[in-house]
């Protein structure tokens, strides 16, 4: 009788504990998992605002751009490459988000060998993006020309105007297009981080309730194992 009690016992503590460890396993998995959704979620917040200001500052430029032909000097050209320096700043840490803050591309690059491997996997996958690159570049280039005509003549309003306004929309438009996807995969990151939520606590609640069927099975088998013999001993004597 005490090999058989031992037995029950022992499979018991074998059996709790295995409910323990798969509960904390997965528990685990969910919270790691839910983490990595908060990190993805707070980076493509960052990046929805960082698309805003390239927004804005894409029309700074233009506006000042504007106004450079107006009035040719130097100092209005040197507002505009400012302008234009800070706008392209910005779409590359919006392109290299695991660049540190105030380091260039060629310091970051240098700083670690894996760093260009692993840039590869993230930049110039989207073809929003490569296409909010081309456009870009074309503004930036559109934008320099006009400004070394200002260098030598004055520049024809109008006709600046017309010409900068599409190479302007271009770049407006890709960076909305860029920003709608960015907003359709933070509304599904967080319908993700929800659903992991969700079954995290579905796991917990039928854990705790396996546990509770499960300890209330074996605590009336022990104890039915203890007081069955104990009263056939005690009718037979």
């Amino acid at each position: 009788m005490k090999m058989k009690i031992s037995l029950r016992l022992g499979l018991a503590f074998v059996a709790m504990l295995l409910l323990v460890i798969v509960t904390a396993v997965v528990g685990i998995m969910s919270l790691n998992r839910l983490g990595e959704s908060m990190d993805t979620m707070a980076t493509q917040a960052r990046q929805s605002a960082a698309l805003g200001s390239i927004h804005a500052g894409v029309q700074k430029v233009e506006s000042s751009l504007l106004a450079a032909c107006e009035d040719p000097s130097e100092a209005a050209r040197s507002n505009v490459r400012l302008l234009l320096a800070t706008v392209n700043g910005e779409i590359t840490d919006f392109e290299h988000p695991m660049r540190p803050e105030g380091v260039s591309m060629a310091q970051f690059l240098a700083s670690d060998p894996e760093a260009t491997e692993s840039c590869s996997g993230h930049c110039h996958q989207s073809e929003s993006l490569l296409n909010l690159e081309a456009k870009w570049v074309a503004f930036t280039d559109a934008t320099e020309e006009y400004m070394e005509q200002t260098k030598v003549q004055v520049v024809h309003l109008p006709t600046a105007r017309a010409f900068m306004g599409p190479v302007t929309e271009a770049v407006l438009l890709a960076t909305d297009n860029l920003a709608q996807e960015q907003l359709v995969s933070l509304a599904a990151e967080k319908a993700e981080a929800s659903e992991v939520e969700a079954s995290t606590r579905r796991l917990m609640l039928a854990a705790a309730i396996v546990a509770a069927v499960v300890g209330a099975l074996l605590a009336i088998t022990i104890t039915r194992s203890l007081t069955v013999p104990l009263s056939r001993l005690v009718s037979v004597s």
